[in-house]
């Protein structure tokens, strides 16, 4: 069987660039589309004595690729204290110039798309986002929705701040369930297979790092196209993974995934960082997730967790050590 070769979502993958200049955005900018960025989103509250008009001009005459503008207000960690006029002005005049995407916080979304969308005659789209932390239930994340879509904004954007890996299942329910176009996923180390698996259950955008910057949680522009293969994602995307604690140390993805595509296998292999081993199989009991390879530091304590255990695994022979490191989800029970 060859390699699989259709594209099965269409999920765009976005490069988030942060600059003292806009001469190094630019060529940010090429770089990541060099490395397979579909778009950009640019923080223009990083750029050292910003001018609006004069920067965005030279930002979007210059863009290689689609552009997402990010202008973020003080109360999401604004370099500065401009007020919510100003970040109005500074998103409208992006749009004039022409920005494909500005994102534009919940607090002040309402009033920007109920003076500028009605007169708006280019295609540029409104993001509304959201960040939201300590996430109690899927009805608190449902209700932060429901308020975002009464914005009148184009595409949502949701994003949490996952004290463990087994809140993600959250995110996962929300992007399976919304009626909107939707960008979810979690920031930091734990919230890594939020990026990865995002196509899977529903994302229209996940981020990915210029290669050699790297941002902890967050996968890189190269891993996302060649390691990950995240185009060739959807529903039906059986999901294996490492469970470790760390887990930056795997190159079970370079090997695994390469593999899944050649032999025309749809799934994918993530590293997973777990911290507590009973509450992770409690949450990801579904079909969709598929298998594990256990690893550091729960390599013996795994077993007590199987439902059935191979001989091989119980043995001491250190020849068949690997069989103590492989989990099969099977409709009866986990399999060691």
């Amino acid at each position: 069987m060859g390699s699989v070769g259709l594209l099965k979502n269409s999920a765009m993958v976005c490069a988030p660039l942060m600059a003292p200049s806009v001469e190094q955005l630019v060529h940010d900018m090429l770089i990541a589309k060099s490395q397979g960025a579909d778009l950009v989103e640019i923080r223009l509250d990083a750029i050292h004595n910003f001018q609006p008009h004069k920067d965005l001009q030279l930002l979007l005459r210059n863009k290689p690729l689609p552009v997402l503008i990010l202008y973020r207000p003080v109360w999401e960690g604004n370099q500065f204290e401009d007020d919510a006029h100003k970040q109005l002005e500074v998103l409208r005049c992006a749009k004039e110039l022409g920005a494909d995407y500005v994102e534009v916080d919940l607090k002040i979304a309402s009033d920007f798309t109920k003076k500028e969308k009605s007169r708006w005659s280019t295609g540029c789209k409104v993001i509304t986002s959201c960040f939201v932390d300590n996430v109690t239930s899927k009805e608190d994340l449902s209700q932060v929705i429901a308020c975002m879509q009464s914005t009148g904004a184009d595409i949502l954007k949701i994003v949490t701040n996952a004290n463990d890996i087994t809140e993600l299942e959250k995110t996962f329910h929300l992007l399976s369930h919304c009626q909107m176009p939707l960008i979810a996923y979690s920031v930091g180390e734990r919230g890594l297979i939020s990026q990865l698996l995002g196509p899977k259950f529903g994302s229209v955008l996940l981020y990915g790092s210029l290669d050699g910057y790297a941002v902890p949680g967050l996968p890189s522009l190269g891993s996302l196209r060649q390691a990950y293969g995240v185009d060739f994602m959807d529903n039906d995307t059986k999901v294996f993974g490492l469970i470790s604690k760390p887990v930056g140390h795997s190159k079970g993805p370079i090997l695994h995934n390469p593999t899944f595509r050649h032999v025309g296998f749809n799934g994918i292999y993530v590293p997973m960082f777990v911290d507590d081993l009973k509450e992770f199989f409690r949450v990801y009991s579904s079909p969709d997730f598929a298998g594990f390879s256990v690893g550091i530091p729960y390599k013996e304590a795994v077993v007590n967790f199987c439902d059935e255990v191979d001989p091989l695994a119980e043995t001491s022979n250190p020849e068949f050590a690997s069989a103590q490191q492989c989990l099969s989800m099977e409709s009866k029970g986990k399999s060691g």
